[in-house]
């Protein structure tokens, strides 16, 4: 998937399509899938995709609810998974959502600061 979008990306960007750019593009897009293997964890990305869309409705709900209301500061604590792709969802959706954001991980914990309202 990485090789295909960059060298689509990088087709769209040239201005011309000739031999020469369709070689570079091969070459990075060669290059880019070859970090992303090794920079992106693995896990269950699809797991992270659908954790991530079920809270968008919440999200929503969320940011009418703040400008509606006065808002006050807490912090709450929130175990953090083990598998980095599962840390990287559970944050994206809790980042994602406007009462909430993560601050810090401290020993497997997600602190996090929210806004509740009084």
């Amino acid at each position: 998937m990485i090789f295909f979008l960059s060298f689509l990306v990088w087709m769209m960007a040239s201005t011309s399509m000739n031999l020469e750019n369709l070689i570079f593009a091969v070459i990075a897009a060669s290059f880019s899938w070859f970090v992303g293997r090794r920079v992106i964890p693995t896990g269950n990305a699809i797991g992270v995709i659908k954790a991530i869309l079920f809270n968008i409705p919440k999200a929503i709900m969320q940011a009418f609810k703040m400008l509606l209301t006065t808002q006050v500061f807490s912090t709450s604590e929130t175990p953090s998974p083990k598998n980095r792709m599962e840390e990287f969802g559970k944050i994206v959706s809790i980042t994602l959502t406007p009462e909430e954001l993560v601050v810090f991980k401290e020993k497997n914990i997600l602190v996090i600061h929210e806004v509740r309202k009084r």
